[in-house]
């Protein structure tokens, strides 16, 4: 009987996780439709909204602000019983997770894309990648302000932090797993989905073995950092080109051989209510809550190809 109450309370947990999340999407959906909306009616008029650099970093700003408070105020009453311990990492811990990170990019980034020529084919017109259409039109200041240092703080903070710390009770695998589903879907769209979930998993075990979350924003930085701005700015120079692509090989095969050795060195708190076993994904995922939040995801996906 005792099995079956916790697992009722945990599913009404990750419900509600999925229902302050789903809204976040949501919210940042319909500020970015009303703007559009509102730079259309202005356009009648002769008033012309320019989509670049200030308009980019200032949405972005909107709707990390106000859909993470929308966010925050539906899950802020879960109770925190298990937040992770604040500690320092280890040098080992922080290189291998790097690493790894690089590795989880490199594959994830490989799925991402080879899906979406799939899809390309199947449909018979090309898929377009928002984030590189995104950073077409803007700045490299621009680029810099809103993705390695607004979108790491903002990110992990609700994906991480606020997360994290109120789900961790019902073990260390659902708040990894769990995080890092939500992150990579609140993306929108599949060539980042692989990826963000990859790093996503990483993220989630360094802030729980650390408590710290100035690791993985430092981490979430320099990955947006290298995958943006210093990707951009080598593009056109063949030497810089080539000692970026070796050191991101060697990244990636280091990354991938310390993924295979730390398996056995993993060590996941089970949590005062762990619900992983039998029935775990119906209790994670199979909830009202979680299902809107689908649906939501759903929706941003196809609006972010269309659009």
């Amino acid at each position: 009987m005792r099995i079956v109450e916790d697992r009722r309370n945990a599913w009404k947990a990750f419900s509600r996780v999925g229902i302050g999340y789903g809204a976040f999407l949501l919210v940042t959906l319909v500020i970015q439709l009303e703007i559009g909306a509102i730079a259309l009616a202005l356009s009648r008029f002769g008033i012309v909204i320019t989509f670049g650099n200030w308009y980019m970093v200032i949405v972005s700003l909107v709707n990390y602000v106000v859909g993470g408070i929308v966010a925050y105020i539906i899950v802020r009453d879960m109770p925190v019983l298990c937040r992770p311990e604040a500690k320092k990492a280890g040098a080992g811990m922080l290189v291998s997770g790097f690493l790894i990170c690089m590795s989880a990019l490199f594959f994830g980034n490989l799925i991402g894309q080879a899906l979406m020529t799939i899809v390309s084919a199947l449909l018979g017109k090309p898929m377009i990648n928002p984030v590189e259409e995104v950073m077409k039109g803007l700045n490299t200041w621009a680029i810099f302000v809103t993705m390695v240092i607004m979108a790491p703080v903002c990110e992990e903070i609700l994906f991480r932090k606020v997360l994290i710390d109120r789900i961790r009770l019902y073990g260390d695998k659902a708040a990894i797993l769990v995080s890092s589903v939500v992150f990579a879907l609140s993306h929108g769209n599949f060539y980042q989905f692989f990826y963000a979930f990859g790093i996503g998993l990483v993220f989630a075990y360094i802030y729980i073995k650390t408590g710290r979350l100035r690791y993985t924003i430092i981490f979430h930085m320099v990955i947006n950092f290298l995958g943006s701005i210093v990707a951009l700015q080598i593009g056109e120079n063949p030497l810089l080109t080539a000692g970026y692509s070796i050191f991101m090989l060697g990244a990636v095969i280091a990354g991938t051989i310390l993924f295979f050795i730390s398996q056995k060195k993993l060590v996941l708190y089970p949590g005062l209510m762990e619900n992983w076993g039998r029935g775990f994904f119906k209790t994670l995922f199979l909830n009202l809550g979680m299902i809107l939040f689908f649906l939501v995801s759903a929706v941003t996906f196809v609006i972010s190809e269309i659009s």
